[in-house]
């Protein structure tokens, strides 16, 4: 099929976008591609829709986050097209079966967490795939120079070692030019074929606002502004607390973080999406994947600690294409708090030393290890307790720990199940005629399941299941399933009530050198310049804000956006008592007189005033609600 084919038939559209036809030429053609595509500018089609081209074609996929490869996965069996995703989580026997299924040229998408490239499962198997595509989402993880790096990125050239004639395409959002050429070296790409896109966003409206009291603030800015939003804050606890505070002045808001259980999280997600919540307060762990077109307002109640991940944040605004604001708040307090912890990041060496010995003597682990990469309950807070040790450094020792494979931790809380048919049809059958008693749980799951689960897993919530049932012990399901298990007719994961910490090597004494700890000291070095620019982006009060951001990734533009509050002064605007009167009546008579204008038809077509005291004066009206916006960003009085 053609690429317009694909795209029609799969996902409805009737056109690409701006350059994704030219990518996909690209890859169709065989060539090495590297994408630089802004949140929201369909990076997933450039690689999608050229695999369905050919026939009997699969990518593998690598991507860096279990949600993220999971929201994908679903998103590509929903349109009927085969894909699965392997990841840490699952059991030897579960991914086993899963490349087994892969070599078979059963799936048209292969997702793998990075850290999976290196098993001896998957590179036996490698040579054996029928793969035409080898794509690397969110390619900046894998640059000591990006914002986000991740040791496990650098094991993607033992893929194209071993397969070298597969054509590779790296996508990433935001890339600075010493990201950009660190992705060509380290993924050996063959002359790429370079696609950037600007980083400038026409209908995206940069504020940074002065703001002791950010709560009223954001208050106010959700009352006054029409349509859905997102509210970013950099702890869990306050995602409750500002979700609460909105609540309780009527407006319909929910918290989104990495504490709540899996089921949670879909809920509020899917709430969220359907439009009965107007505001998503969030950490960071909302974010990649989401693409909700309608969002009209992105409020970083606290800041990120560089700009890619405020440009990423902010982007999730518009991708409508209609005006939406992207507010940062800055604050004193809030600074501090962006400063500490961008010092506790990474921890020192003494740090570091004293958190392992202290976790291996915790969890009592000798030179002899613990038998199988046993997963032992974790929780931080107890951890920290008992060690007495801060929280935030400690946590930071775990994870480079973690980066360097002498621990594994799971800290998400899943209450789903996890279900997969290893078994065929027929055997399926003669199971149940030979173990009635448990014809009745087999009966039921393939009710609940249907075919999707001899492909891949599927989730489900044991609580369901058991009303489903009419069962009350949450035992005997579990013990039902097992039963399956050991009849080699499914894979099951059961739910995962408290994080796990597992340990994948015995005691070690740690030195610099094994650790790869100049690499490190680098990580905190350039961490620190991204802090730094982002403290510039916050107190520049002379250069367009647009402008700034487009110069940081690498990209040549002298043009102002105009919109932005450098550009039009709303800081420094002064109205007289003569001019105050003229320039109400002139936005009033234009809102009058147009057909629904949107906010930048006023800021740029009222031939009365300057742009700064127009927006000052609109805005004055809007609070006062004299004039009144919809959703789309229209004004009517």
């Amino acid at each position: 099929m053609s690429p317009l084919h694909v795209l029609r038939q799969y996902w409805g559209h009737d056109a690409f976008r701006p350059m994704q036809e030219d990518i996909i030429g690209n890859v169709l053609a065989g060539k090495d591609t590297l994408a630089l595509l802004p949140t929201g500018g369909g990076k997933s089609i450039c690689f999608q829709v050229p695999v369905l081209c050919q026939e009997g074609g699969m990518a593998i996929v690598i991507s860096p986050l279990v949600a993220l490869m999971q929201d994908q996965v679903q998103n590509l069996n929903s349109k009927g097209i085969a894909a699965t995703a392997l990841h840490g989580s699952m059991g030897h026997r579960q991914i086993a079966h899963k490349l087994d299924l892969a070599m078979q040229g059963v799936y048209s998408f292969l997702y793998l967490a990075p850290e999976r490239i290196r098993s001896a499962e998957f590179l036996m198997r490698l040579p054996k795939m029928p793969v035409t595509l080898l794509v690397v989402d969110e390619a900046h993880c894998l640059s000591q120079w990006g914002y986000d790096f991740r040791p496990a990125y650098l094991e993607i050239a033992r893929i194209r070692d071993i397969r070298p004639e597969i054509p590779l395409i790296a996508l990433t959002a935001t890339a600075t030019p010493a990201v950009r050429e660190d992705i060509v070296t380290q993924l050996k790409l063959r002359k790429p074929a370079l696609f950037e896109q600007s980083f400038r966003r026409e209908n995206l409206r940069y504020f940074v606002l002065p703001e002791e009291n950010a709560a009223v603030r954001t208050l106010t800015i959700c009352k006054r502004t029409a349509g859905t939003g997102i509210v970013y804050v950099r702890t869990r606890k306050r995602t409750v607390q500002v979700a609460q505070m909105l609540v309780e002045a009527g407006i319909a808001a929910l918290p989104y973080n990495g504490g709540l259980t899996s089921s949670a999280r879909a809920e509020a997600l899917e709430v969220w999406l359907k439009g009965d919540c107007r505001v998503m307060v969030a950490t960071n762990a909302f974010g990649m994947g989401i693409d909700k077109p309608d969002v009209r307002f992105v409020i970083h109640y606290n800041l990120p600690a560089d700009p890619e991940s405020y440009y990423q944040e902010a982007g999730r605004g518009g991708r409508d294409g209609k005006t939406a604001l992207a507010i940062a708040f800055q604050n004193p307090a809030d600074l501090h708090e962006l400063s500490a912890w961008q010092r506790e990041k990474y921890p020192t060496w003494p740090q570091l030393q004293a958190h392992y010995k202290k976790l291996c003597e915790y969890y009592t682990l000798g030179t002899g290890g613990i038998s199988g990469h046993q997963k032992l309950p974790f929780d931080i807070q107890t951890l920290a307790e008992k060690t007495g040790e801060a929280i935030m450094p400690l946590n930071a020792s775990l994870r480079v720990l973690h980066q360097e494979r002498l621990i594994d931790l799971d800290e998400e809380s899943d209450d789903f199940g996890y279900l997969c048919i290893t078994a065929q049809p027929e055997s399926v059958l003669a199971f149940k005629r030979n173990q009635p008693k448990s014809a009745e749980i087999v009966d039921f799951l393939l009710r609940q399941v249907g075919g999707a689960a001899y492909l891949d897993e599927v989730s489900f919530l044991p609580n369901r299941w058991l009303e489903k049932l009419g069962w009350n012990d949450a035992d005997r399901l579990h013990q039902a399933l097992e039963t399956l298990v050991r009849s080699d007719l499914v894979t099951y994961r059961r739910p995962v009530a408290t994080p796990t910490l597992s340990f994948l090597k015995p005691r070690q004494t740690l030195s610099k050198h094994a650790l790869h700890w100049d690499r490190y000291e680098f990580l905190r070095a350039e961490g620190e310049k991204r802090l730094q620019a982002m403290l510039h982006y916050l107190s520049n009060t002379e250069e367009c804000r647009s402008l700034l951001l487009q110069r940081y990734f690498g990209e040549k533009s002298d043009k102002p956006c105009g919109v932005c509050d450098v550009c039009i002064g709303r800081h420094k605007t002064t109205i007289s008592d003569s001019e105050w009167p003229v320039l109400q009546q002139a936005i009033l008579a234009f809102v009058r007189q147009e057909t629904a204008p949107t906010y930048r038809d006023a800021l740029q077509h009222i031939p009365v005033g300057t742009p700064a005291q127009r927006e000052k004066v609109l805005r004055f009206l809007l609070d006062k609600a004299i004039v009144t916006a919809d959703a789309s960003g229209r004004l009517f009085v």
